[in-house]
């Protein structure tokens, strides 16, 4: 069996949407669709096509059942259809990692300051920034209270999936696609068998601004922000937790995951 599943993976905040975004309005030619940025809807949940209710199964059969939902999942393109997820490389209730899949997926990995992380995600879940920075560092920590995810520490989960994913991966930086979104577009376009002529490039990306996107949340809202009055689109710069971030905290961050900045350069 061959898997179809692309992951657009990250830790929380990394610039996972903002991929997304670009890569609907690449596939669409035109302004992305706010009302779900993924082919087919999906995301790291159980297809309902399989008919089955996970209540009924126990946790490591869950796991397994939605593995294989996303494995046996097609669309009538045949592209690769594309998932969002902030779960860790980690084992799941069967003991295979959460996202596994069989020989066919690939993975695109977003990284990001975990600095710039703090704030961002301080904001977009009502936490103090203080908060966010401890939520950062606990290993046991999860976007959600459903037993089969997984996110962790921001470390273990930029770690798990660059030294213990089985898939072919594609690692983007943030700041990277920042400084040049054209050049990585296109890097993801072409290792998702998306089309990758320079205009239709060029496009998608002026129509992924941050400007743009934020002007479109205020119009049509967006299913993804958290809160009304607190919008999902912020201010998307590279160094802006320089103004926003207390030194302590900064410090703090470092501390907490110096290795892991040190190995990605942010240090």
């Amino acid at each position: 069996m061959l898997s179809r599943t692309a992951w657009l993976a990250s830790y929380p905040k990394s610039g996972n949407t903002w991929v997304r975004a670009l890569l609907s309005s690449l596939e669409r030619d035109g302004e992305p669709s706010l009302v779900t940025l993924d082919p087919g809807g999906r995301g790291d949940r159980l297809d309902s096509e399989l008919g089955v209710s996970l209540g009924d199964l126990s946790d490591a059969e869950a796991d397994a059942m939605i593995r294989t939902s996303w494995a046996n999942a097609r669309l009538a393109s045949g592209q690769f259809i594309r998932r969002k997820t902030h779960n860790a490389w980690v084992p799941g209730a069967d003991g295979f990692p959460i996202p596994w899949q069989p020989e066919g997926a690939r993975a695109v990995y977003i990284v990001r300051d975990p600095r710039a992380i703090a704030v961002s995600f301080a904001h977009h879940m009502g936490f103090t920034h203080e908060t966010a920075v401890a939520i950062m560092a606990s290993a046991e920590w999860s976007t959600s209270i459903d037993r089969r995810e997984a996110t962790s520490s921001w470390s273990r989960n930029v770690g798990s999936w660059l030294d213990d994913c089985e898939l072919p991966l594609l690692l983007v930086t943030y700041e990277e696609l920042s400084a040049n979104t054209p050049a990585q577009l296109t890097r993801i376009a072409k290792f998702l068998d998306l089309p990758t002529d320079e205009e239709r490039i060029d496009r998608a990306v002026s129509a992924c601004s941050f400007t743009t996107l934020a002007a479109r949340e205020i119009v049509g809202g967006f299913s993804e922000a958290t809160a009304e009055g607190r919008p999902f689109f912020r201010r998307g710069e590279v160094d802006s937790w320089r103004e926003e971030l207390s030194p302590y905290l900064a410090e703090r961050i470092c501390g907490d995951h110096g290795d892991m900045m040190k190995r990605l350069g942010y240090l």
